[in-house]
């Protein structure tokens, strides 16, 4: 886990050599509004979405070549649904007043985004690129916290048990096959406990756009367009 001074005192530092990079413009626009009009609302900007794919492509390629070419048309779709999960679960820890994150949790958050662009030097310079500012990240880092917070509080937290993971390993579908169960049995675990989360957060955020209006604003274009 990186410690939250590390991420922000990197990520404030002088821009340097992609200072002459910086000349990409920002997606203007709104993207997308959770929430009724007259009560609490969120809304989701492109550039919100875009800054956030452009972290995950950051993460995928190599260095020194940043992703601010077109944005594949699927990982638009698919980073919106993820801002929109994200902020509908955090506006529900709101209203139930589910508590406020600590520090820490914040800088798991923080931690996992800069990671997430390829570490703390690759997210400095797509900032740079973009003329983007850290406290975009912070927000970010601090909306996801929120999220973490509540679900720790409504999930099932609970470890698979050892006839589970045996269970599964069995009926071989998992990523490990041809393994021997021993080699992989924490392994197989971890991937059951995520199995679960995931599937958790679907139910909760399928639940919550049953009870919070969405309306997307975002029409994306494909690449070539």
């Amino acid at each position: 886990m990186l410690a939250a001074l590390s991420a922000l005192t990197l990520l404030s530092a002088t821009p340097g050599r992609v200072s002459a990079q910086a000349t990409l413009h920002r997606v203007e626009g709104i993207a997308a509004v959770v929430g009724e009009i007259g009560q609490a609302q969120t809304i989701i900007l492109r550039s919100d979405v875009d800054l956030r794919a452009r972290m995950r492509l950051a993460g995928r390629t190599d260095a020194g070549a940043l992703p601010l070419g077109p944005i594949p048309l699927d990982l638009q779709v698919a980073t919106l649904e993820e801002l929109v999960g994200e902020t509908l679960i955090a506006m529900e820890a709101a209203r139930v007043q589910i508590g406020a994150p600590t520090e820490r949790d914040i800088a798991r958050e923080r931690a996992r985004l800069t990671t997430l662009a390829g570490g703390p030097a690759r997210l400095q310079e797509l900032l740079a690129a973009l003329g983007a500012d850290v406290a975009e990240v912070e927000a970010s880092a601090l909306r996801r916290a929120s999220v973490a917070v509540f679900l720790v509080a409504n999930l099932d937290a609970s470890l698979p048990s050892d006839a589970e993971v045996e269970r599964v390993y069995e009926g071989g579908r998992h990523p490990f096959a041809g393994q021997p169960l021993d080699d992989v049995r924490e392994a197989l675990r971890a991937y059951l406990m995520q199995s679960k989360l995931e599937t958790a957060v679907q139910r909760w955020v399928s639940t919550l756009r049953d009870r919070v209006t969405v309306r997307v604003h975002a029409d994306f274009q494909p690449e070539s367009a």
